[in-house]
């Protein structure tokens, strides 16, 4: 199963020391910017669609209730209205459009929860306001991941199963009463940029031994799956019924 995800914002070399000598900046710092229509009729959008319908009609392409899935790194106010004319053109291709996520820098609602509850407030405003975007009055994006970039509240901590769902002697009313989270697991397994940086300005995160490095991955993407398809009564009841059926 594979699904695409749009980056969606400009290159600077920020990751690369220097330039060639030949290369004048357009704009301080920036390789390529990135071009966003500024309407919907664009025909620039249509064609990006065609160049897309191959892979949303692949049999492997990963459909959420028959729409693709399709994600944006970071929201930009001028992706909307790409993907708004984009959710349109996959309605007319015989989907029921597109099922669109997009990247939050912040931590999972319940796998990773915030002790300081003046930031936890901030980043519930945050995700609440994104998920609230419309265009034409029409949702924008379906979904936001959660991405645990390197930030001080990720760093050295593992995403962890709720206790309401930890084991199977949890409270069932507790996991009855929890309503599943608006947002999408992101993993992120190390990230060390030392090979593009001097020492003083590089960012390590997640980092170490190999075998530890690995071990981190594996429990945090235990708990995602577990969270995913083992917390939620309706998905319990599921699972139970799927099992009686097989």
């Amino acid at each position: 199963p594979f699904a695409l995800h749009w980056c969606g914002i400009k290159w600077t070399n920020t990751w690369s020391g220097n330039v060639g000598p030949d290369f004048v900046f357009k704009e301080g710092g920036v390789l390529q910017k990135q071009y966003f229509p500024t309407n919907n009729t664009d025909p620039l959008i249509t064609a990006h669609y065609e160049w897309l319908k191959p892979f949303f009609h692949h049999p492997n392409y990963i459909k959420v209730d028959g729409k693709p899935l399709f994600m944006l790194y970071q929201r930009k106010p001028g992706a909307m209205v790409v993907f708004h004319r984009l959710n349109e053109l996959a309605q007319q291709d015989g989907f029921p459009g597109l099922y669109a996520t997009v990247g939050l820098s912040k931590p999972h609602a319940h796998l990773l929860p915030m002790k300081d509850e003046k930031q936890e407030r901030g980043f519930k405003v945050m995700m609440g306001r994104t998920l609230g975007y419309k265009v034409s009055n029409l949702k924008v994006y379906d979904k936001v991941v959660s991405y645990p970039n390197p930030s001080d509240w990720a760093e050295g901590r593992s995403l962890e199963i709720p206790s309401w769902c930890a084991s199977v002697t949890a409270s069932a009313s507790a996991s009855a009463s929890q309503t599943r989270a608006m947002d999408i697991v992101g993993i992120i397994s190390s990230f060390d940029n030392t090979p593009r940086r001097s020492l003083e300005e590089a960012n390590l995160f997640g980092t170490g031994d190999p075998q530890e490095v690995v071990e981190n991955f594996r429990k945090n993407l235990h708990s995602a799956i577990y969270y995913e398809a083992c917390c939620f009564r309706d998905d319990k009841v599921r699972l139970q019924k799927k099992k009686q059926d097989d």
